[in-house]
C-alpha cells in the first residue's frame, strides 16, 4: 500500500485531517479515489491530473442497473399507495407461465402508447448505455418493457429486459393475469467473434437485431398474486 509520503502534495497529517482513507495504491477522499497510474482502475471514469496521478470516480461508469421496476397500487387520488393485500409491496410468485409474445404481435387497436428515456450516455464516445421504458394499452390488456442496453465498443454488450403483461381476461369474471419476465443477456465481443459474428461495433447499433445472439445469464418469470 502506498503511503501518503509517496504522493506529491498533502502530507499524511493533512490527508488525515481532511478525512482521507488510505487504500491500496492511493487514498480515498470524500468519495473520490486517487491512485497512481500503476494501480488498477476498475469500472470507473478517469480524469488525468498529472502524468503520475489519476483521479477516478468510485462508481460503475457503464451505469449498469439492477432495477426491474417499482410496483404499487393507488386506490384513489385521496389515499397513499398500498398493495392489493394491504402490505407494503405487491406479492409476486414464481411461475412457469410465459408471456405470449406471438399474441402480443397480433394486430389490435393501440389505445395508448408512450416511451420514456430514463437515462442515456455515450460512454465518452466508447459505446452506449441507456435505460428506457415503453408501455402500450390495448383492449385486451397492457404491455410494458423496461430495457437496459449497454455496448462498450470492443469489450462487451449487455441487455437486461423486464417485461410486464396484463391480460384483462374474458367477460366471464376471471381475474386479470399479470406476468413479469426478467431476462439478462450478456456477451463479450471476443466470444461473439469466435462464433463468427462481426467484431465491428457498427454491426451492433440496434439491440433488437442482436438480442438473440447474446446468451442468457439470468431469466425468471413471476405472476402477480391477486386476492379474490
Amino acid at each position: 500500500m502506498a503511503s501518503a509520503a509517496a504522493w506529491e502534495g498533502p502530507t499524511a497529517a493533512e490527508l488525515k485531517a481532511a478525512g482521507a482513507e488510505a487504500i491500496p495504491g492511493g487514498v480515498r477522499v470524500k468519495g473520490w479515489v486517487i491512485q497512481s497510474h500503476k494501480g488498477p482502475i476498475l469500472n470507473a471514469a478517469s480524469l488525468q491530473r498529472k502524468p503520475s496521478d489519476q483521479v477516478i470516480l468510485d462508481y460503475d461508469y457503464t451505469f449498469t442497473t439492477l432495477y426491474c421496476g417499482s410496483d404499487a397500487v393507488v386506490l384513489n387520488s385521496g389515499t397513499t399507495q398500498a398493495s392489493l393485500d394491504g402490505c407494503s409491496t405487491l406479492c409476486w410468485e414464481d411461475t412457469d407461465d410465459r408471456i405470449d409474445l406471438v399474441a402480443l404481435s397480433a394486430k389490435e387497436p393501440i389505445l395508448f402508447y408512450d416511451e420514456v428515456i430514463l437515462y442515456e450516455d455515450e460512454l465518452a464516445d466508447n459505446g452506449i448505455s441507456f435505460l428506457t421504458v415503453r408501455v402500450r394499452v390495448m383492449p385486451t390488456g397492457w404491455f410494458l418493457l423496461l430495457r437496459f442496453w449497454l455496448r462498450v465498443d470492443g469489450v462487451l454488450m449487455r441487455l437486461r429486459d423486464t417485461r410486464l403483461h396484463c391480460s384483462f381476461g374474458n367477460n366471464d369474471g376471471a381475474k386479470p393475469l399479470v406476468l413479469r419476465e426478467c431476462c439478462w443477456r450478456e456477451a463479450t465481443f471476443a466470444s461473439l467473434s469466435a462464433k463468427g459474428y462481426p467484431s465491428d461495433s457498427a454491426a451492433y447499433a440496434d439491440p433488437n437485431i442482436i438480442a438473440q445472439r447474446l446468451p442468457i445469464v439470468m431469466q425468471k418469470t413471476q405472476k402477480l398474486k391477486i386476492p379474490n
